[in-house]
């Protein structure tokens, strides 16, 4: 085999394979979360120092309500207003400290550690770590229920500070904040892509488009970061970037999302290791321009070396002898 055709063979391999690789492989895998965890030498959460607690419920940010009473106390609240407010009255496991933002200057996630988080129905519980791009972490989340008449599931997100932020406001205008009333917007975001969906007002994205794990018990992924995780704002300003677990235990603006039953209890393992190999960014690029020179030198080679063969045979008279020029013979009479 000459070196064209070793060439040709090797281009045909890297297009083929991955077009018969199937398409539900994922980095993330859904086994017992205990199984990928297993060996961490975990430690107690040093929480505000480099872990952070919070909590979403029904009724912290019920403006709608407020806006209601406050219409109601001037008298312009009609009848029919009055029969459908309903106060929102949340009995849950969650102490208000975890409702509130902390804004704390966490410590880069070096230790293993676990914790469990209750919570309750129709609300969302959250870890926030900053994790360490030099290391790569394993997640693991198993959910039970406090109520054994039930068998719960949660959806399990992976999100960065701005898109909390977008989650969290998605949750309160869910909730009837900033009097949109409570809003269900499963079919609006069904038929909207990932990438347009930030454009509607309850629409939210997690990292990478691929860490949300809906309708689940347990599930374990892992991740490494390119760099340190940044944002940048529209005026230039860049801010850092933590990363929020999120446990949803509420009907989200998902269609496929876990339906809220009972409280819960999450078990959360975070184990982070040391990379052993991490390769500079810029070796994707050099794999990819590289593939893409092959496909247009190859094809370039292949006629090079054909063309040549044809003048080596016309400049040493070969044609006849190799039997590539047909010849007709006469007899002489």
């Amino acid at each position: 085999m000459n070196l064209g055709s070793r060439l040709v063979f090797v281009v045909l391999i890297v297009m083929i394979v991955p077009m018969l690789t199937p398409t539900e492989i994922s980095p993330a895998v859904r086994v017992t979360a205990a199984s990928n965890c297993d060996g961490g030498d975990f430690v107690t959460p040093n929480f505000n120092k480099t872990v952070e607690r919070l909590a979403k419920i029904p009724n912290v940010f019920n403006y709608d309500n407020e806006f209601y009473e406050r219409e109601n106390r001037r008298g312009q609240n009609s009848d029919e207003d009055k029969e459908n407010y309903e106060p929102v009255e949340y009995d849950g496991p969650e102490e208000t400290w975890m409702t509130w933002e902390p804004k704390n200057d966490l410590s880069l996630l070096r230790e293993d550690f676990q914790t469990t988080m209750l919570i309750g129905e129709d609300a969302v519980g959250t870890l926030r770590v900053n994790l360490d791009h030099e290391r790569r972490t394993t997640i693991c989340v198993t959910i039970e229920t406090t109520n054994s008449s039930y068998d719960p599931s949660a959806d399990v997100y992976l999100m960065t500070n701005s898109q909390y932020d977008r989650y969290t406001a998605a949750y309160d205008v869910s909730h009837g904040a900033w009097g949109w009333g409570h809003r269900d917007a499963d079919d609006v975001l069904s038929d909207i892509s990932p990438e347009w969906r930030s454009f509607e007002v309850a629409g939210w994205n997690t990292y990478r488009d691929s860490h949300q794990y809906e309708d689940v018990k347990e599930v374990s992924f892992s991740l490494s970061l390119d760099g340190p995780e940044t944002s940048t704002s529209l005026f230039g300003g860049e801010s850092k970037q933590y990363f929020n677990i999120v446990i949803d235990n509420t009907n989200n603006s998902h269609r496929n999302d876990a339906l809220p039953e009972t409280t819960i209890a999450a078990y959360v393992s975070v184990v982070s290791e040391e990379r052993t190999t991490i390769l500079p960014n810029w070796t994707v690029s050099i794999v990819c321009c590289g593939l893409m020179m092959a496909t247009l030198v190859v094809p370039i080679i292949m006629n090079k070396r054909y063309m040549e063969a044809g003048l080596s045979l016309t400049s040493e008279n070969k044609q006849v002898g190799q039997g590539l020029v047909p010849s007709l013979e006469q007899n002489s009479e």
